[in-house]
């Protein structure tokens, strides 16, 4: 058998060429095998096939498309191919959902998601809901969104304790913009913390409506997105915020869990990809997804309008995902929402 030798230049010989012998060929055998694969992992190849498309199931100018086109915009061209924001609205989210779940499974196409269609929908409408909530790809989480339980400005109803009380004694009346609709989830979920207490919920065509319901007092509650209630509070009286944590710009009002009732009501928005999008375009969207989620600039722009950028790590979200969608359907079955379709 022919020896090979090898011999290398090692910082501590001023370039001269020393052999390193059996033991150095093996410890420079073992560095290369682990250089290699941090090389690859460092360098992604994977680039889209065509123009990616973010599909947003809400029509333009709500929230959820605002957001998506933050995220949609700092990434612009850094795909190699532009990514443009396709808005795709129908049954509160489904039809967008559906649509997303059976598109080519190559990067080009992923979903703007949120709870309301993902972690809540398919728990009560069985028909519509074409896809597997669990199915989805994940990508990573954006951010999140608080609800504050508000009521008219002049309600004689300072905190959550004489919410508890009112609803006690008699039924009250409480807006949402359709069954299973956060808005309601966010209510039922309180009401699961409070034993005896009477609501009747109120449909409303969507946030705003319910909003301006809930100033006029044509309702007596409503659970407001936090967007709303920032740019509104003036207006509200905003008894309490179902996040775990007080929102800056509404600081003074206190969470549900600061007043006795641990309560986190908040939505999620993230983005999914169809089923078996290969693992190569997964982790290129997920740095492209990452690196404007972490942006300091990007992060104070969500929190201005009302949201909460993401704190967990792109590998983290699917388990975050399949533990919202246990989440929420156990107050979907404790509150026996349910439509007729």
């Amino acid at each position: 058998m022919t020896s090979i030798k090898i011999s290398a230049a090692l910082p501590w010989t001023n370039g001269r060429q020393v052999p390193v012998g059996r033991f150095g060929r093996r410890l420079f055998t073992v560095a290369l095998a682990c250089m290699a694969p941090l090389s690859f992992a460092a360098t992604p190849s994977w680039t889209p096939p065509g123009p990616v498309r973010l599909v947003v199931p809400y029509a333009p100018g709500g929230g959820t498309d605002v957001l998506a086109r933050i995220v949609a915009n700092q990434i612009g061209n850094a795909l190699g191919k532009p990514l443009i924001v396709e808005n795709r609205p129908g049954v509160n989210g489904i039809l967008g959902a559906n649509y997303v779940y059976s598109a080519p499974e190559n990067g080009t196409t992923l979903l703007f998601a949120a709870a309301d269609f993902i972690s809540v929908s398919p728990h009560i409408y069985k028909k519509a809901v074409k896809y597997d909530p669990n199915g989805f790809k994940p990508v990573a989480l954006v951010a999140k969104m608080g609800f504050v339980l508000a009521s008219k400005e002049s309600s004689d109803t300072k905190s959550v304790a004489e919410f508890v009380a009112q609803s006690r004694a008699k039924e009250i009346t409480y807006g949402h913009w359709g069954p299973g609709s956060m808005s309601q989830m966010g209510m039922e979920l309180l009401r699961s913390k409070t034993e005896g207490t009477k609501a009747l919920p109120v449909p409303y065509a969507g946030a705003a409506p319910v909003m301006a319901a809930v100033m006029a007092g044509d309702v007596e509650y409503g659970f407001i997105p936090t967007p709303l209630a920032v740019a509104s509070k003036s207006k509200l009286k905003l008894i309490a915020l179902g996040s775990p944590e007080r929102f800056p710009a509404i600081g003074d009002v206190p969470t549900l869990k600061e007043q006795g009732y641990a309560v986190d009501s908040d939505t999620w928005f993230g983005v999914l990809a169809p089923p078996n999008t290969p693992q190569a375009a997964i982790e290129v969207l997920q740095a492209h997804v990452n690196k404007v989620v972490r942006d300091p600039a990007v992060r104070a722009r969500m929190a201005e309008i009302g949201y909460t950028p993401s704190n967990i790590e792109p590998r983290d979200f699917g388990a975050f995902v399949r533990a919202e969608n246990v989440r929420w359907g156990s107050v979907v079955k404790a509150a026996n929402i349910q439509v007729e379709e």
